[in-house]
């Protein structure tokens, strides 16, 4: 009797009093929850072009105590896989619940796998982040490591929009650990993060980084970076470094590789520093350019315990002179007209000594001391670029805003945020910081900038053309055993902006520490001549980079046939031109000659048979459009300009507009065939 009380009990508290634990027990042996993982967003240029892409691969594993025949299990993967059965075998026999047998299989390695219904194997499907540009662009775009986690660059900085959130569902396990859904609970589904559309244009990127590197390696750099901005819109049109890493195999390089040294890496700039006294000068002391005479003192001047040097021996100089020449002798005794805390002023105007705010991580401050902090003798030094540190970045920006009629903008390197639909979440726009000079200021800046360039320093610069403005910089490095400048390691720089009369690039290279002639007129000079040569079309480009980007685009495997690329708002003939490369099927709806829209949709999934559909119809404002006015402008920009019209453009010769038919203001319509004449000079 006794005995039948303890059972009832024991059932009573098994059932009523413990039920909810030995459900939840008992689920925990049966259920199986899983992660559905959400695809990251992608990253593209200003033109679209892919810079970063989440691509499908999957892990192999095997549940061992399910095989029945693991010696045979063990052959049919080692053909599939190009392994050895004894080693896939010797893998299955580690263990008996579960082991993983093959990492990061592309799903067309997958499928026939599938296919074959073996018992016992697991597919798990996972992303993983390509670089189609390797290289190009590292630093900048940054890395996700081995789990897809951002880890640096853009990257990081919009990880909170990249990243997707992940979705879930519930399996059932028999008996024999075979598992099915669970109809009884819904499964969450994934949201795929938002993509970033940047406002690099690859192809400048690639020119950046090409010249770069052959100036580095020519000169025996330690390294250098390039920073390529629109002056109007604060818009990055590129970001350099060399040398760089290759994002696909990041762990293959050493970290410091990693660092984007156009934000990161502060230096002391030298004479292209000297464009801030310029700008005291103008504003505060209303010195005569002309007929102002500076004694240069033929080289060499006595300050305090340092003897400052020129570059060459200089008697007397005109105050344009001064600056066009680059004689720290004739800044210096400028300078000493200049009231501290006012000069101090004018370099955070500028932006020096604080962050730009760019849209990036790790970004340096640079340093600046205050005005209580000054010695009897900073000032002279600062207006010629010492005692002072800068980033390439501060230094662009601040060229920029010569350029921009005195106003500073603030950079920044993404367009827009946009989702899987298309629909924009976040868009960033230009954005003025402050109006550092007047506009009659920088037009008088301007033109001593472009003597600079055309009789100053700054002559292996000059591009025949165009018009260029723009300042050579050689610093001396600081020895940080001795605490005193080394007389061998040197920061060599040229900054510029062009075209001078509309500015639409500011561009800056900056080499550090180059074995083989040290002067910016040696060694950032040419390259700055080489750079602004292949982005305007003039005829002394030597490569066709697009073409080049075209062709390692449309051979990369891995986005022909399971990633829809975006072709809508193109024109039919480009789009179908990019999906042939790509081996994309596609039918065409509709007589148009755009693309308004695609299905499937952009940066979705394409199994081998798909067939896109592009939807067209004929642009209906073009009757309305009307012809800019062209002639000025390089025929990159002027062709940039007739992109949303959709006509027929003839082009004859090369460089600048020079002609146009029709003329600015008449009405044309995608029938109009459009001329222009274009000359090198």
């Amino acid at each position: 009797m006794i005995c039948l009380l303890v059972v009832v009990f024991k059932l009573i508290v098994v059932q009523v009093v413990d039920h909810s634990k030995y459900r939840k027990k008992a689920r925990g042996h049966l259920e199986d929850r899983r992660e559905l993982l959400a695809r990251r967003g992608s990253i593209l240029d200003r033109n679209h072009e892919l810079i970063a892409v989440d691509l499908i691969h999957y892990s192999l594993a095997v549940k061992p105590h399910l095989l029945d025949d693991p010696l045979g299990t063990a052959r049919t993967l080692a053909r599939h896989l190009n392994e050895s059965a004894p080693s896939i075998l010797k893998q299955i026999r580690s263990s008996d619940k579960f082991v993983y047998i093959e990492h990061r299989l592309s799903p067309q390695k997958v499928e026939p796998l599938k296919d074959l219904k073996l018992k016992g194997l697991i597919f798990e499907k996972k992303f993983s982040r390509y670089y189609p540009y390797g290289k190009v662009g590292s630093q900048l775009v940054g890395y996700c490591d081995y789990d897809n986690a951002a880890k640096a660059g853009l990257e990081l900085e919009y990880d909170d929009v990249l990243n997707g959130k992940p979705g879930a569902t519930i399996y059932l396990r028999d008996a024999l650990g075979n598992q099915f859904p669970n109809l009884d609970f819904p499964t969450s589904k994934p949201i795929d993060g938002m993509n970033v559309q940047t406002t690099i244009d690859m192809v400048y990127q690639s020119v950046l980084e090409e010249e770069l590197r052959k100036t580095v390696e020519g000169h025996k750099a330690e390294n250098g970076s390039a920073v390529l901005l629109n002056p109007r819109s604060g818009e990055v049109l590129g970001m350099a470094n060399y040398p760089g890493f290759n994002p696909n195999d990041y762990n293959k390089f050493p970290l410091h590789r990693y660092r984007n040294l156009a934000i990161t890496d502060m230096y002391e700039p030298g004479s292209t520093f000297k464009m801030v006294a310029l700008a005291y000068c103008l504003e505060q002391l209303d010195i005569d350019l002309e007929n102002q005479l500076v004694y240069c003192e033929n080289g060499r001047y006595q300050l305090a315990q340092k003897v400052v040097e020129d570059h060459k021996k200089f008697a007397y100089l005109t105050a344009r002179g001064v600056f066009e020449n680059s004689s720290n002798i004739g800044v210096i005794k400028l300078a000493r007209k200049f009231d501290s805390p006012l000069f101090y002023r004018y370099v955070r105007d500028f932006g020096f000594g604080a962050p730009t705010g760019i849209d990036l991580p790790a970004e340096a401050s640079g340093i600046l001391h205050k005005p209580g902090e000054f010695s009897s003798y900073s000032v002279n030094y600062m207006s010629i670029g010492y005692e002072v540190a800068v980033t390439p970045l501060q230094l662009a920006a601040a060229y920029g805003a010569i350029a921009n009629n005195g106003m500073l903008m603030q950079p920044y390197v993404v367009q827009k945020v946009f989702d899987q639909k298309g629909n924009i979440h976040r868009r960033n726009t230009p954005q003025e910081i402050r109006q550092v000079i007047t506009a009659q200021a920088a037009e008088r800046m301007k033109k001593v900038l472009h003597g600079v360039v055309t009789r100053g320093t700054g002559t292996t610069a000059n591009v025949s053309g165009i018009e260029i403005a723009g300042k050579t910089g050689t610093a001396q490095k600081i020895n940080p055993e001795t605490k005193s400048y080394h007389p061998n390691k040197h920061v060599a720089s040229f900054v510029g902006f062009f075209p001078l009369e509309s500015p639409r690039f500011v561009l800056l290279v900056v080499i550090n520490n180059p074995k083989l002639g040290y002067y910016g007129s040696q060694v950032a000079a040419p390259a700055f001549k080489n750079i602004t040569q292949r982005i305007i079309g003039l005829p002394d480009k030597n490569k066709n980079t697009t073409d080049e980007i075209v062709l390692a685009q449309s051979s990369l495997p891995s986005l022909n046939n399971n990633y829809m690329i975006a072709v809508e708002g193109m024109e039919l003939m480009k789009a179908k031109k990019i999906l042939d490369k790509r081996n994309i099927k596609y039918n065409v709806v509709g007589d148009g000659h755009l693309v308004y829209k695609q299905d499937p949709s952009p940066y979705s999934d394409l199994t081998n048979t798909e067939v896109v559909k592009l939807y067209t119809q004929v642009e209906k404002s073009t009757s309305n459009n009307v012809m800019p006015r062209l002639t000025g402008l390089s025929l990159k920009e002027a062709l940039q300009a007739l992109s949303d019209l959709n006509v027929n453009v003839e082009v004859k010769g090369s460089g600048i507009v020079v002609k146009q038919l029709p003329g600015a203001g008449k009405k044309v319509t995608y029938k109009t065939k459009i001329r222009l004449v274009c000359n090198p000079t």
